[in-house]
């Protein structure tokens, strides 16, 4: 205590300080409590006792022209500042956030990113001087400034921790803060320890030097205003530097000039999760859960805990009985009285738990860290409290269509037959244009255009998402259309806007719908390249009918497909002539997907011209090897293409005239994918044996990489029955005159020549 001012050195989070901090100021009864935190959130104050008010709870501060730059200060009800704005709020007495304000936070963060852009496009005239610090000239007293990596890490006790032996700081903390009975003078420890730790890093940033004078100039102005008994609350490691207090002047010396920006704040929920994250004060704990217990049950010897642990391996399907809790911790106090410990820790529960019920196995931690230690809880927030309109209404639709917000993954299997299930569906597909992660979508089993299956879970940052696309609008669909629209707006590739229209059609918003139509066909009737309208035809195919199922009219869409489809007639070959491979490989890929479109899409008319341009790219004298063999296994799929062609094309790239990787790319493009269809057409196989088995030695090992490559995309089951089918195969094929491939009159065509050359007449018969 320092001339009325009683200096509570805390951590953060944790149940230890929370109750000493609790008995402090009810022992204390203070004037006036100084807090550290935003004083741009002490108008939030008065709601800490609403009836909807149930933490964890987080003051989330932002930037509202750029809400990126935002900053959340967590809560649980065993946070120390928690309980002293329980404390304030019930007792009346005035509470203030003292730390400096956000406006000059937030401005530096501006500042640092600035500084960052200008660096990496080298600008010249930067300012030598970084963001953030300050150059020890304008600093008074003896502290030093120095790059961030020189300074002390976040967590002082980390440090305490390590100098009393410990390499955990949890554990340290909990036998030292959450396990004592008797904290008598803990606060002055605490500051003794940190003084000592403050002396033995002495270098500070700019931004603590800034905080800790706007503090100590808060102190001096609650003195002044006539408080004889001042509670501040801080983080230990500032309670040094408030206590040995410079001169007025040199305080406001330093403070001078400091930027701002404007800021606005709200409460949101916050999960046990979440709290465990590095965020707001920097603080972060690894078991939320457990401290959660710790608060609430101090005097629990183990059996609660125990109890509770027994509960969760039971809803597991394991066989724990009383008999195995008294055990467990019986030996989690036996462990602790062997380490010199009071009571047992976590540490010790866990290694009795992994002893007794896990019969040494710790893969039973895993469960109890997520559903115990940590928790899946999630606070609540008034609903009055200051929000965007776009954030009401998108909470007010969660209401509506009984979607409740929480840590716990749910999946929602949807029939968009029914009116319910219709409107999530739109719901959803409406958060994830705006960029809300809250839904995603999982894959359905089985058949059927009218199901869409969705994983929902509650995430703080997706309250942000909210609050950044709020300058789109009040409502989610008046947002969804203005930012959807902006972006159709930028694009400039028509199959980049095609996907977007995949997107917004099971939204349910015509009118976007209609704007972004009428923009894809100004771009489609401006484009040239025709590898990209190729790449656009799969993504037409599923508007036209994905429009079908949603009962909306996408017959411009449908014209478009078709002239677009006619342009890539028109010009398919040239694309595919005289490429290199990667390029190659990039086409087949857009024909793989074209012709399963066409396939789906079930139209006469485009599958005639898709047919007509595979025909041609086959036949093309410039026509990369990969696509014509690719282009006659479409075709021979189809029955287009019968035996004897497919036979004569590959004649063609086995002939003496043609390079081995010639060859090979040709049969790479003509086995894409097809490795059930070797096993069950033998004239197929009967085609890639023969040439395998036609091979030289040195041809073979040319073409090996390429041939693994192309056999390395068959499942391994197809591989294995292709090793078995080559293995009784013979090298050579023999064609029976019984065989339907043999053609007599062909046959017949040949004698008289080989009789002539044998010398004999009339010997052969057939």
């Amino acid at each position: 205590m320092v001339d009325g001012i009683h200096f509570l050195g805390i951590r953060h989070h944790g149940p230890g300080s929370a109750k000493n901090v609790k008995a402090y100021l009810e022992e204390l009864e203070p004037d006036i409590i100084l807090l550290e935190g935003s004083p741009e959130a002490e108008p939030l104050l008065a709601r800490v006792f609403h009836e909807q008010m149930k933490p964890p709870v987080a003051l989330l501060a932002y930037q509202p022209d750029e809400p990126r730059r935002a900053v959340f200060y967590p809560f649980a009800e065993f946070s120390p500042e928690w309980q002293s704005m329980c404390y304030a709020v019930r007792r009346e007495v005035p509470l203030r956030f003292f730390d400096l304000p956000l406006v000059h936070h937030l401005a530096f963060w501006k500042e640092r990113e600035e500084q960052s852009v200008n660096e990496k496009s080298g600008e010249e005239g930067v300012c030598d001087e970084i963001p953030g610090e300050t150059s020890e000239a304008k600093i008074s007293g003896k502290a030093v400034v120095s790059a961030v990596s020189e300074l002390l890490p976040v967590d002082p006790f980390a440090h305490l921790a390590k100098a009393a032996g410990y390499d955990d700081p949890e554990l340290w903390w909990e036998v030292n803060f959450e396990n004592r009975q008797h904290n008598e003078e803990v606060f002055a420890a605490v500051k003794e320890a940190v003084s000592v730790l403050r002396e033995y890093f002495p270098k500070t940033d700019r931004e603590t030097l800034l905080r800790e004078a706007w503090m100590r100039k808060m102190i001096r102005a609650a003195q002044k205003e006539g408080f004889k008994r001042i509670a501040v609350v801080c983080g230990a490691w500032h309670v040094p530097g408030l206590e040995k207090m410079p001169t007025q002047k040199e305080d406001n010396e330093l403070l001078k000039g400091l930027p701002k920006v404007k800021v606005e704040c709200t409460w949101i929920p916050w999960t046990y999760d979440r709290l465990s994250f590095r965020s707001g004060y920097g603080a972060g704990i690894v078991s939320p859960g457990w401290y959660d217990h710790l608060w609430h049950y101090p005097d629990d010897d183990g059996t609660r805990w125990m109890s509770k642990v027994a509960a969760l391996f039971r809803t597991k399907g394991m066989d724990i009985s009383v008999a195995h809790v008294i055990e467990t911790v019986r030996l989690a106090q036996v462990a602790a009285a062997l380490r010199g410990l009071p009571r047992p820790s976590l540490e010790e529960y866990n290694d009795a738990v992994t002893t007794v019920m896990g019969f040494g196995d710790p893969i039973l931690l895993q469960v109890i860290r997520e559903a115990l230690v940590i928790s899946d809880r999630m606070g609540s927030v008034p609903d009055d409290v200051p929000k965007v309109p776009l954030l009401v209404d998108v909470e007010k639709l969660l209401k509506r269509l009984r979607l409740p917000l929480t840590t716990e993954v749910k999946e929602f299997q949807l029939d968009l037959r029914k009116p319910m299930d219709l409107e999530r569906s739109i719901f959803f597909h409406r958060l994830n244009l705006l960029g809300i992660k809250m839904a995603h979508p999982l894959r359905v089993d089985g058949k059927g255009t009218f199901k869409e299956a969705w994983s929902v879970y509650y995430e703080p940052e997706q309250t942000l998402a909210v609050i950044e696309k709020a300058v789109w609008g009040n409502a989610l669909t008046e947002a969804v259309v203005a930012y959807n629209t902006h972006l159709s707006k930028d694009i400039t590739s028509i199959s980049d806007l095609v996907d977007l229209l995949e997107q917004v059609i099971p939204a349910d918003l015509p009118a976007l719908v209609e704007e972004m139509t009428s923009r894809l066909d100004t771009l489609a009737a401006s484009t040239t390249d025709v590898l990209e309208m190729m790449k656009t035809i799969p993504g037409m195919v599923n508007v036209v009918r994905y429009g079908s199922v949603r009962n909306l009219d996408y017959r411009k869409v449908n014209d478009m497909l078709n002239a677009m489809m006619a342009r890539v007639l028109a010009g398919g070959v040239l694309v595919c002539t005289n490429v290199d491979e990667d390029t190659a490989a990039e086409i087949m890929e857009c024909l793989v997907a074209v012709d399963y479109a066409i396939a789906t899409a079930n139209q006469p008319e485009l599958t005639e011209m898709w047919i007509e341009l595979v025909n041609k790219i086959r036949e093309g004298q410039g026509s990369h090897p990969l696509l014509s063999g690719y282009s006659t296994r479409l075709l021979r799929d189809k029955n287009i293409l019968g035996y004897e062609e497919t036979a004569q094309t590959l004649s063609y790239y086995t002939s003496p005239g043609n390079t081995a990787s010639d060859t090979a790319f040709w049969f790479e493009g003509f086995l894409k994918s097809s490795g059930t269809i070797l096993l069950l057409d033998d004239q197929l196989w009967d085609l890639v044996n023969s040439w395998l088995a036609s091979l030289n030695d040195d041809s073979f090992m040319e073409l090996l990489p390429i041939l693994r490559r192309t056999f390395s995309e068959y499942s391994l089951p197809e591989r294995r029955k292709l090793g078995e089918k080559a293995k009784g195969s013979s090298s050579v094929k023999r064609v029976s005159i019984k065989s339907g491939v043999f053609n007599k009159e062909d046959a017949r065509k040949v004698i008289p020549l080989m009789e002539q050359l044998l010398g004999i007449d009339g010997f052969c018969e057939i």
